[in-house]
């Protein structure tokens, strides 16, 4: 991304994501765009079992979480040798950020996110969308299934979703099957 005559460069690690700049500059990522970050107060540390014991987290905090921030799980169900070798784009925001088939985990500032996934290979396919909701220092969870061929939608929820296109590859499966079987009965007659 160019600003003004400065290159920028986008970092994504688990837990972070921030803009750096060519000086050296650090800068929170904030796809709301100067929206207003309520800080979380801290308060004093809780612990259980007295003196010397470890402190509990508060309610509603994680820990390493930014304050204003929450956690945006994002899983792509399926594997390479699964669904597909090609892994579908995850866009958080209009973003493309780094993603792979499992659990991939994103600090997003609390509030709305939206997301777009989709898979490409000749054409883009599997495209599905959805606006997700993350409490501040919390959790929110999505599933993303891709299809099971090029010519379907995806399926994205909050709960596991199944692939579209299984009665299609149920049934290219069966006439390769039925060619193969005439191809080898005909072979065998003659």
């Amino acid at each position: 991304m160019v600003f003004g005559h400065r290159l920028a460069q986008l970092q994504i690690a688990p837990y972070s994501l921030r803009v750096t700049y060519q000086q050296g500059n650090q800068m929170p990522f904030n796809p709301g765009f100067g929206q207003p970050q309520q800080p979380i107060q801290p308060g004093p540390p809780a612990t259980a079992g007295g003196y010397g014991a470890a402190p509990v987290p508060t309610p509603g905090s994680l820990p390493g979480l930014a304050p204003g921030n929450g956690l945006l799980k994002v899983n792509l169900q399926g594997s390479v040798m699964t669904s597909s070798m090609i892994v579908p784009k995850v866009l958080l925001n209009g973003y493309l950020v780094s993603a792979q088939y499992g659990q991939n985990i994103y600090q997003v500032p609390a509030g709305q996110q939206h997301l777009e996934f989709y898979a490409q290979w000749m054409r883009q396919y599997g495209q599905a969308q959805i606006d997700v909701s993350v409490p501040l220092g919390g959790v929110a969870e999505v599933f993303y299934a891709a299809p099971l061929h090029q010519f379907a939608t995806g399926n994205v929820g909050y709960v596991k979703q199944s692939p579209k296109g299984v009665l299609f590859m149920v049934a290219v499966l069966a006439v390769v099957m039925v060619v193969l079987v005439v191809g080898l009965a005909l072979t065998v007659l003659n």
